[in-house]
């Protein structure tokens, strides 16, 4: 089998049916990963394939990212048992479930962990969840200098594209000296510059796919963040219709690494985890 390119295996490479997850993990988050739930998995009848993180720039709009993560699933040829998202992942998964259904003649089980839409306010609070983890490295003028240009650049744009060119402009100038206190070389902070990037690309592209149809069919797992997931739609009015809702007292950065929903995800693939 062909490694793929768009997608890392996280498991049980040889399985005869595939799970896709999509997220966009980065070192350093605090949230669990879908490689915190893979092992949970272990030895189950799949291979789980978790979506890498795409340069800046690369396709275009909200179906650019899915036609390449599908290329690859469609080349490899398995069929999809199930589709994952985790957060703004979620969006990606409605619509790669909803292709995958028209290409294998049945739906895959479609499960979001607090799924969540992207837009303006997405890009903003991301930007202040790394702000936020730079704050330890940054003087407090220097933090409050920074909020304050991206409170700015959040007031002047309701488009998503000039928004994020701003707040990626704040990201590399306030960034700089942290870079330089840590003494990473030009290289590295190349890199992560990049990473916010792409981070970037992927909640502009993500705001340009509507996911409410696929998400009809969907389970959802809810956390008991107030601010997450569902439960943020709902306390700024929106109630999403969802295909069914499993609320569990899990906070929502522990969600994919916890024991409990681990299990959930193995009855709900008709499967049971071991030990």
């Amino acid at each position: 089998m062909t490694e793929p390119q768009t997608w890392r295996v996280l498991g049980n490479a040889d399985a005869h049916e595939l799970v896709l997850a999509v997220d966009f993990d980065a070192t350093g988050r605090a949230e669990g990963r879908f490689t915190d739930l893979a092992a949970g998995l272990a030895g189950l009848p799949f291979s789980i394939w978790e979506t890498v993180p795409q340069e800046a720039g690369t396709g275009a709009g909200g179906t650019g990212p899915v036609e390449r993560w599908l290329e690859e699933v469609a080349a490899d040829g398995r069929p999809v048992r199930a589709v994952f998202g985790f957060c703004v992942g979620g969006v990606y998964a409605g619509a790669i479930a909803q292709r995958i259904a028209e290409r294998q003649g049945r739906a895959p089980a479609l499960v979001l962990f607090d799924p969540e839409q992207s837009g303006p306010l997405t890009l903003y609070s991301q930007f202040h969840k790394v702000l936020d983890s730079m704050s330890t490295l940054l003087s407090d003028e220097e933090t409050a200098q920074a909020a304050a240009e991206a409170r700015r650049a959040h007031e002047q744009h309701t488009e998503m594209a000039p928004l994020g060119a701003e707040l990626l402009d704040v990201y590399r100038h306030t960034a700089k000296p942290v870079f330089d206190r840590l003494e990473l070389d030009e290289k590295r902070q190349e890199e992560f510059t990049a990473v916010f990037a792409s981070f970037v690309s992927y909640l502009i592209a993500a705001a340009e796919i509507d996911p409410l149809r696929a998400w009809r069919e969907a389970v959802v797992v809810t956390s008991s963040s107030p601010t997450s997931g569902l439960n943020g739609s709902r306390g700024a009015g929106q109630d999403i219709a969802v295909g069914r809702e499993l609320r569990v007292d899990v906070p929502h950065v522990d969600l994919l690494r916890d024991p409990g929903v681990t299990r959930t995800v193995a009855e709900l693939l008709g499967t049971e985890t071991r030990g």
